[in-house]
């Protein structure tokens, strides 16, 4: 490849982790030879979540063989497809397995789309809210302030309506920030939307008028990440690829916590199959001694 095929920039983002011995998060297209194989798989796998579908897929490989390489390979590919990643890395102390809560914050903070690879989710809500205030407007073409407000809210709760079912709460926030942006209220807009990330130390003063009590729990999570892949269908993605990498560190977890992080990876894949996360396709990497 020449000199004129990748930016400055880009090429510093490339040779500095090559130069610290990690895999860089850009430029990856650049670098990946022999994966063509795995291409034609990925893809049919990949359609079929687009539809709807979960998907689960686990990655095995000795410590330094390429399986972090290879799923952010995985991850630039399904962004060109239309898809949403986020990439977490499993620690026994920072992101727990057996702790979905944190898992959702850390996957929100990398999440990443073609168009954007910071900042993705205010950026994906940000849009839809201007879609809903479009399809408001082009039926009722008079409204404004306080009636478009409403009108966009009681949209937006009708489009996540199978959301709103098992976790209310995600709706009743995101009605509540785009009141607030309407409002031009740009410090409750980000707090509302922080708190949505999974964000901690979000102020009472924004929370108490939405009825927010405390942080986000596992089972919030759960019903959080089903409404970040309906507004991922709403914007136009696909679906989203969750990489969880480095499963193997479980194993160096306290008996009672091991056990934990098992279950649930196993309640994760059977939700999964069951349906509960249509559209998600998640990946883990480990060791073969986890397997």
């Amino acid at each position: 490849m020449s000199e004129h095929e990748i930016g400055l920039l880009l090429r510093r983002e490339i040779i500095a982790p090559l130069r610290n011995g990690t895999v860089p998060r850009r430029g990856l297209e650049h670098l990946a030879v022999g994966l063509d194989r795995h291409t034609q798989a990925l893809e049919d796998t990949l359609a079929d979540v687009s539809h709807g579908q979960g998907h689960f897929k686990a990655v095995r490989g000795d410590y330094g063989c390429g399986k972090t390489f290879f799923a952010r390979w995985v991850q630039y590919r399904a962004q060109q497809l239309g898809f949403a990643t986020a990439e977490v890395q499993i620690s026994a102390t920072e992101t727990p397995l057996h702790k979905l809560e944190t898992i959702y914050r850390r996957a929100l903070e990398s999440l990443r789309t073609k168009e954007w690879g910071d900042d993705a989710f205010r950026k994906l809500v940000e849009r839809w809210f201007y879609t809903l205030e479009d399809e408001v407007l082009s039926e009722h073409p008079d409204l404004d302030g306080d009636r478009l407000a409403e009108a966009v809210g009681s949209k937006l709760e009708a489009r996540l309506g199978s959301v709103r079912d098992t976790q209310p709460l995600f709706a009743t926030v995101l009605r509540a920030a785009h009141r607030a942006r309407v409002a031009e209220d740009h410090a409750t807009v980000d707090g509302l939307l922080a708190w949505l990330m999974g964000q901690p130390n979000v102020g009472a003063s924004i929370k108490r008028p939405v009825g927010i009590q405390g942080e986000i729990d596992a089972t919030t999570a759960a019903g959080f990440f089903r409404g970040l892949l309906a507004i991922l269908k709403q914007t136009g993605r696909k679906g989203l690829v969750l990489v969880l990498d480095e499963v193997e560190v479980v194993q160096r977890m306290r008996r009672d916590l091991r056990g934990e992080s098992l279950e649930a990876l196993r309640k994760l894949i059977d939700d999964l199959d069951h349906g509960r996360f249509p559209g998600m396709y998640v990946m883990v990497t480990g060791t073969p001694s986890f397997f």
